[in-house]
């Protein structure tokens, strides 16, 4: 459903580029470049961004469903995430594998 192959490089040349951000501001920003490079032929509606660590609850959970503007959404709920969920999620209890059994 992408516009192109050019949709795919420049996401993939964005994300290798910043090797300095933070994990999910890297996808978003990857995800920005392959939305100006056309994205999704269908249009742009909806984001979502999952992260897994360790555990089996996820590190981070954020998704967008129907927005005029779906990544910029996604981008304020990653910041939000940065400033309320960090803090609480370092105190949520934690497998003795990091694995779920």
């Amino acid at each position: 459903m992408l516009a192109g192959p050019a949709v795919i490089h420049e996401s993939a040349k964005t994300y290798a580029a910043n090797v300095t951000m933070p994990f999910a501001r890297r996808l978003i920003v990857a995800m920005r470049a392959g939305e100006a490079a056309g994205g999704d032929k269908r249009g742009k509606q909806s984001a979502a961004l999952l992260i897994y660590g360790e555990e089996e609850w996820p590190d981070l959970d954020l998704r967008v469903d129907d927005h005029a503007d779906p990544l910029a959404e996604l981008e304020r709920l990653e910041a939000v995430s940065r400033e309320r969920w960090v803090h609480f999620a370092k105190f949520l209890p934690a497998s003795a594998s990091g694995r779920p059994s």
